[in-house]
């Protein structure tokens, strides 16, 4: 049995995690990959042969809430995040798509404020940014392409809606993704 995988460990570091949601991503990452490498040399030199010596290590490297504690003490508090920054983007994104179908302008300020929104937030991940970012790029599409369009379209002319539609769809899609992912982010 690998005792870093144990019931106990993975337990210990879920604490760990939940108590260092405060601080910010990387260094929250941080410290749990260093207590994991200490737990891994811990018991690399003396292998537990019980569930009482794997409780002795966790006891030695001390309660989450101190560890955390102490490494907030290192850590800057950044400033407190408002909800609308984290809503958003989420909204922008796809109104972008519906706003260029009335005003160009309108739709670019919206996508950049989204995406620029998106990317500043410290709710997601990269890797969830790069995704809400991709599924911007219909919007920008759609609105190269109702640039080109005649002045005389109407918003409900069937060749504008098959600019819009993705250009909504797929980032209202990607909003559901992101708020998924958000709600999946520690507190």
């Amino acid at each position: 049995m690998k005792t870093i995988e144990h019931p106990l460990t993975a337990t210990y570091l879920e604490a760990v995690a939940r108590e260092a949601a405060a601080l910010s991503p990387e260094r929250r990452d941080e410290l749990l990959a260093d207590l994991t490498e200490h737990l891994a040399v811990a018991f690399a030199e003396q292998p537990p042969r019980d569930e009482a010596d794997v409780k002795a290590v966790l006891d030695r490297l001390g309660d989450p809430r101190v560890i955390v504690a102490t490494a907030r003490e290192g850590e800057t508090a950044a400033p407190p995040v408002s909800t609308w920054h984290s809503l958003a983007p989420l909204i922008l994104m796809p109104a972008a798509g519906l706003l260029g179908g009335i005003s160009i302008v309108l739709g670019g300020i919206a996508l950049i404020a989204g995406v620029a929104l998106l990317w500043t937030a410290t709710y997601w991940r990269r890797r969830d940014k790069i995704i809400g970012t991709a599924a911007a790029l219909p919007v920008l599409v759609a609105l190269v392409g109702i640039a080109f369009a005649s002045a005389a379209t109407s918003l409900f002319d069937p060749e504008l809606l098959v600019l819009v539609a993705p250009g909504v769809l797929i980032p209202a899609a990607a909003s559901v993704y992101l708020f998924k992912a958000r709600r999946r982010m520690p507190s």
